[in-house]
């Protein structure tokens, strides 16, 4: 099973879905789909649960020719081969929408979150070392996405964990790993993860929930520890949103609570008990999104509650409850 974590517009800056896909991803070749309605620029990271990482985008990444240590050279072999042995059993058409750009493992056991987040380029014109290359990649990107000063908007940092307990950092502009480190002991698996700010070329932390409930703040330069949060009780944080400002956050948890944290003070804010339909047992949230302008928020349970709410007067927008046989997973501003 692939488990997309994000798809992001690099054109419009925002997330447009996240959603699983069983048994493996299929791609209709012969379904005919207006290119006009799709983002000029698109990137997808998925994870899987053999500890492998896969990407794909609009646009081929083609390696620039640096000369490397040993060490460096084996780990792109193992790459390239596992690449190369994804291409082999299925080819991949060159005039496909999305390219697959990369796969590598790199977790021991199955990934359990990805976040990603997005950097600025700058068009240097005739300067850059690859004219054809960046005239290529280039043709890709809107006029709309390109500011006064000829930026736009690409892939930049990729983070992800797994069952190893393992955390680990990617450059999505250069495909180098710029990093790894475990999480402090006793503090349980990764479960979910974010960026803050989540739309900022360069965000200064990283969050990243855990299964003893636990949320720890990183700072994005160095990785080091800069709080430790506690709201949730012990069966863990299953998901986490981070606001548009990048100066609080949501967290749903296992044990029925919405946690608003305060990222500025490194503190809990606000706690909100979610209600179960099944007496005798804590609602698990699933998932929790923002809307773009952070104005609202979304989150459905395992139990099949949908809420959207306003987050200045606390009015629900939307309160629904599937069918006892369903569940929400996933919800999402469109």
């Amino acid at each position: 099973m692939f488990i997309v974590s994000c798809g992001v517009n690099l054109e419009k800056h925002t997330t447009i879905f996240q959603l699983s896909i069983p048994n493996r991803l299929i791609i209709q070749r012969n379904q005919i789909m207006s290119r006009s309605r799709l983002p000029t620029r698109l990137a997808i990271t998925a994870g899987t649960y053999d500890g492998v990482l896969a990407g794909w985008d609009t646009v081929a990444y083609k390696r620039d020719d640096e000369k490397d240590d040993e060490k460096d050279d084996e780990d792109k072999n193992e790459n390239t081969d596992l690449l190369a042995m994804l291409n082999k059993t299925a080819p991949q058409d060159e005039n496909a929408y999305l390219k697959m750009n990369f796969a590598m493992a790199v977790h021991d056991g199955s990934v359990r979150t990805i976040s990603m987040s997005s950097a600025h380029r700058h068009d240097h014109g005739n300067n850059h070392k690859n004219s054809k290359e960046e005239k290529t990649n280039s043709d890709h990107v809107s006029k709309k996405s390109k500011s006064k000063s000829n930026t736009f908007i690409i892939p930049g940092t990729l983070l992800s964990a797994g069952f190893d307990d393992n955390i680990a950092i990617f450059s999505l502009t250069k495909h180098t790993q710029n990093g790894d480190l475990k999480t402090p002991s006793n503090m349980g698996t990764p479960t979910c993860s974010g960026f803050a700010p989540p739309s900022d070329p360069a965000p200064s932390h990283a969050l990243m929930g855990l299964s003893t409930g636990k949320i720890i703040i990183y700072t994005r330069k160095d990785m080091t520890v800069q709080h430790i949060l506690s709201g949730h009780d012990d069966k863990g944080v299953t998901c986490l949103a981070v606001h548009p400002s990048g100066k609080m956050a949501l967290s749903g948890g296992r044990d029925g609570k919405i946690c608003l944290w305060d990222l500025m003070r490194g503190r809990l804010a606000f706690v909100s008990k979610i209600k179960n339909p099944k007496k005798g047992r804590k609602a698990t949230v699933n998932d929790i999104v923002w809307s773009k302008d952070g104005a609202r928020f979304a989150y459905c349970t395992h139990e099949g509650n949908i809420t959207a709410r306003e987050m200045e007067s606390g009015q629900d927008l939307l309160d629904i409850t599937m069918p006892l046989i369903g569940r929400a997973n996933q919800v999402c501003f469109v």
